[in-house]
């Protein structure tokens, strides 16, 4: 058990968690075929383990994003989406 360190909750000390990071990609046909992770440079995508669309918030500010679900080379598992109003793509932890 966590004692109780009797500071007060604050809004402004909230962050959102996971935010998505922009990030290059090589793709064919809409599916990655590569990403570049800094001096690493240019990782080839070994498999697309899972895909999936989310449309949402059409009323406000649209969202309209494909996730794609990667195994890298190495054994690396990531998980990237292209912003479809934008064309931008990012990652995201899994």
């Amino acid at each position: 058990m966590v004692a109780d360190s009797r500071a007060p909750l604050r809004a402004d000390r909230l962050r959102a968690l996971n935010l998505p990071r922009p990030i290059e990609v090589r793709s064919e046909d809409a599916r990655p075929t590569a990403i570049r992770e800094g001096e690493a440079g240019w990782v080839p995508v070994e498999a697309v383990l899972d895909t999936w669309r989310i449309d949402d918030e059409w009323w406000r500010r649209p969202i309209a994003r494909c996730y794609v679900e990667i195994l890298l080379a190495g054994g690396i598992r990531a998980v990237l989406f292209q912003d479809l109003v934008s064309g931008a793509w990012f990652a995201q932890q899994p």
